[in-house]
């Protein structure tokens, strides 16, 4: 076994020279290399100290005041001491986050305002995500979402993701070909008025009180989601000066969120909390809405890409929850908002309505479609019940809906629509097929 090496102690001239080297450096100096760059310089200043400040120096060397201990580092040279302080700030952190979600639906759950606030879902798509950290949105899209009203408003976008960092380009275009499609360069419809589009998001997220809303994203998609924020807003500043450099954006986690809702539907009900978080995120990765009509923009639907557009995923979160949760708060389902009609209207299914005790009076509900639309009022409940002719039974899972013609849902484009008629209270499991008899 090889002798260990003896450590060198320090003297007092090491001592000096750790003393002088963070002043000489904000004065301009630069050592490249090190101690070895500092001693031409610390050494004229070294030959100038009288002997009794250099005997104190000496002292300091002898009691090891100075002295530092080589640290054990990763490969990247990162102390692993600093290393492990960051990961528990960032656990910290999340739990910090988790608990606001937690405790902004238990408040708003004991107002009494649970079912008709909403909250705002969304979902970037990227160019590339690099190893430095880097993801360059191409696509947003953000849903205006209440347990009560389901969908009542959408914003889609696509966005210039600027110039690729150099080496990524190959990876970009893979990513595009694997993923969304949507071209990292010369793509038309990418619009790169950053302040345009960073106004628009926050005008959706406004608030009575000025206020700006939380957006919620996927755990998977947190990382990501910030970055791109703070992006945007940096984009601002560099268009325009004067433009206010504060993120006002916050994020938080989509799954807590769907996890909190559900078991607030009955606290005295186990079985409505979930397991374990992964298994909120099975049940979006499910995209079990993915294939439905009036999901994609229109141009991921004439690319045949329908899954991977950012306003598909995001409405399948807010139809997914809709699935999962509606029923246990008694809540109606309208086509469009709470899940897509097709669901239901390719083979015309109505759901069995739900016994309900006692009946509340009927209030319509208003939706802002717009800051430019007017307020109208959108019933919870059919005035008087449908006649049909029953055909036979039908088996199938889900809820359905009531028959008969629907729109999609406002967006803030040009394109109009009118509420959609309710449907049936609840989960069914049995469906049955009808035809009016006007048809």
């Amino acid at each position: 076994m090889p002798p260990k090496k003896k450590q060198k102690k320090e003297n007092g001239f090491m001592v000096f020279m750790k003393s002088m080297k963070p002043q000489l450096e904000a004065k301009g100096h630069r050592f490249p290399r090190g101690f070895p760059d500092v001693i031409p310089v610390c050494s004229p200043l070294w030959n100038e100290l009288s002997s009794e400040e250099k005997a104190k120096y000496h002292q300091k060397a002898k009691d090891g005041v100075g002295f530092v201990k080589e640290e054990r580092c990763d490969t990247r040279g990162v102390p692993l001491n600093l290393k492990a302080k960051e990961e528990q700030k960032k656990v910290s952190e999340k739990d910090e986050l988790l608990q606001r979600v937690e405790d902004m639906v238990s408040y708003l759950d004991t107002q009494g305002t649970l079912e008709n606030h909403y909250f705002y879902l969304a979902h970037f798509n990227i160019a590339v995500a690099t190893t430095e950290g880097e993801y360059p949105p191409c696509e947003v899209a953000i849903v205006k979402f209440s347990l009560l009203d389901g969908i009542a408003r959408y914003y889609h976008e696509f966005i210039e993701p600027g110039q690729i960092r150099l080496g990524y380009a190959h990876e970009a275009k893979i990513h595009s070909e694997s993923t969304h499609q949507i071209p990292t360069n010369g793509f038309k419809l990418a619009n790169a008025n950053y302040i345009a589009i960073t106004d628009n998001i926050k005008k959706m997220l406004q608030q009575s009180d000025g206020g700006i809303a939380p957006l919620f994203v996927v755990d998977e998609d947190k990382i990501k989601a910030v970055y791109i924020l703070d992006w945007l807003v940096k984009k601002c500043c560099q268009m325009n000066k004067t433009y206010d450099t504060v993120n006002p954006f916050k994020c938080y986690s989509l799954n807590k969120l769907f996890y909190e809702l559900r078991r607030h539907a009955d606290l005295n009900n186990p079985s409505l909390r979930f397991a374990s978080p992964a298994l909120v995120a099975d049940h979006f990765g499910k995209g079990m809405f993915f294939y439905s009509k009036n999901m994609a923009c229109q141009w991921h639907v004439d690319e045949d890409n329908v899954t991977f557009c950012s306003l598909t995923r995001v409405k399948n979160y807010a139809y997914t929850i809709s699935d999962l949760c509606c029923e246990y708060y008694d809540l109606s389902l309208l086509p469009n908002r709470h899940c897509p009609a097709d669901v239901a209207d390719d083979n015309r299914y109505v759901v069995l309505p739900k016994v309900v005790k006692k009946e509340e009076p009927e209030a319509p509900v208003v939706v802002k479609k717009s800051d430019d639309d007017e307020e109208s009022p959108l019933p919870r409940k059919p005035k008087a019940p449908v006649a049909v002719n029953i055909k036979g039974v039908v088996p199938g899972i889900g809820r359905g809906i009531l028959s008969g013609s629907t729109s999609s849902i406002q967006s803030p484009g040009p394109s109009q629509a009118t509420p959609p008629p309710p449907a049936g209270r609840g989960r069914g499991r049995g469906l049955l097929l009808i035809s009016d008899e006007s048809d």
